[in-house]
């Protein structure tokens, strides 16, 4: 079945590492739908006509204008890149701008929802002092959504090849999706395969983790996914991200895999809520993708 990925693309650079994460991890890379979106920011001008006023005729040039030349510029340099680099002849690539009026998060989540997409793809630069203390970037406002569909956050491509996902189990049903989506997305990726990994915390028995890994190995079972091409893995230690960290930089894998939740997620605020896991990984992985579930 083809697969079908919304692309964040904006006027960064980092805006082309998803890309780049694409096309290292899929050998069908020009098989893949893909979707190149762009929210145009909100502009002050808009206000107008959250009054109930109708824009003014400087809000339309500013919307028009924008929408020729950066929004479009930045799908045209993207499209070039996956004909003139990539080799695709641009059949499988769709383009979309949209003039943001809830912002690019919010965005980014309607197109989402309403393309049933496989995945939603973001390229993510390191964290600035500024994103440290304010926590603002659009990676983390997604991950603070009510979000029903699985996110990728491309970080600086490697200078060294990457392969290989880290499938993170806890115990919870959205670390349990994610290995589902994982198999099904790398499915017919033979050269990638899957790193089953529980991290028993001090003080609790690692035997517990059995019945996590026999769930687990029955999903990629069900993708037709060989057991040669999983890999089991558990480690104690009291702190999960700091395990998580070393693991992925060690193995060098393309991508972690994370459930948006963890198992302490139990009523329905604390659903709305992202684990600290999740929410510390994108903050420290530096050249590792990182896949979070719904």
């Amino acid at each position: 079945m083809k697969k079908e990925l919304l692309l964040a693309i904006g006027d960064d650079r980092a805006a082309s590492y998803n890309l780049r994460f694409l096309k290292e991890t899929f050998e069908n890379f020009c098989d893949l739908g893909l979707t190149l979106f762009y929210a145009a920011p909100r502009s002050a001008l808009w206000d107008r006509q959250d009054a109930g006023l109708p824009p003014s005729d400087a809000a339309l040039e500013e919307m028009i204008a924008h929408k020729k030349s950066r929004g479009q510029k930045a799908l045209d340099d993207a499209r070039k890149w996956i004909v003139d680099i990539a080799g695709c002849d641009g059949s499988n690539v769709r383009t979309k701008v949209v003039h943001s009026r809830v912002g690019t998060a919010r965005e980014l989540i309607q197109e989402a929802r309403e393309g049933l997409y496989d995945a939603l793809i973001l390229g993510r630069k390191g964290f600035t002092w500024f994103e440290e203390i304010f926590e603002n970037s659009v990676c983390h406002e997604l991950l603070w959504q009510d979000i029903d569909f699985p996110i990728w956050v491309c970080k600086r491509p490697s200078e060294t090849k990457r392969h290989d996902v880290l499938l993170c189990l806890d115990g919870s049903d959205a670390s349990l999706r994610m290995v589902d989506h994982a198999g099904y997305m790398l499915a017919e990726e033979t050269r990638h395969t899957f790193t089953l990994f529980h991290v028993a915390q001090d003080g609790y028995a690692a035997s517990n983790a059995g019945p996590l890994f026999q769930a687990a190995l029955a999903v990629l079972a069900e993708h037709g996914i060989d057991e040669e091409r999983v890999e089991l893995k558990i480690v104690n230690a009291g702190n999960p991200v700091k395990a998580i960290l070393k693991e992925a930089r060690d193995g060098n894998y393309s991508a972690v895999g994370v459930g948006r939740r963890g198992t302490g997620s139990k009523t329905r605020m604390e659903n709305l809520f992202p684990s600290t896991v999740s929410v510390n990984l994108l903050r420290q992985l530096q050249e590792t993708a990182l896949w979070i579930s719904k």
